[in-house]
């Protein structure tokens, strides 16, 4: 999988979970971990889902969601 594709599914996963926990209206004990992701060019990934409804972008990484 090339990293442009990579990306999408993780963006997608990502607001389908936003999604839910807005719909729940309370954050699960999954929402408040800080996940780790390896992309396929081996850089590491870090994302909260509360980080991402916090005005963040959830992301310990700078420039994490850009192609490499």
């Amino acid at each position: 999988m090339n990293m442009k594709d990579w990306l999408r599914e993780l963006e997608q996963e990502i607001e389908r979970r936003v999604d839910a926990t807005v719909r729940r209206a309370t954050f699960t004990t999954a929402d408040e971990i800080m996940e780790r992701r390896v992309a396929p060019n081996g850089q590491l990934v870090h994302f909260s889902i509360r980080g991402m409804l916090e005005g963040s972008d959830g992301s310990r990484d700078p420039g994490w969601m850009e192609p490499a």
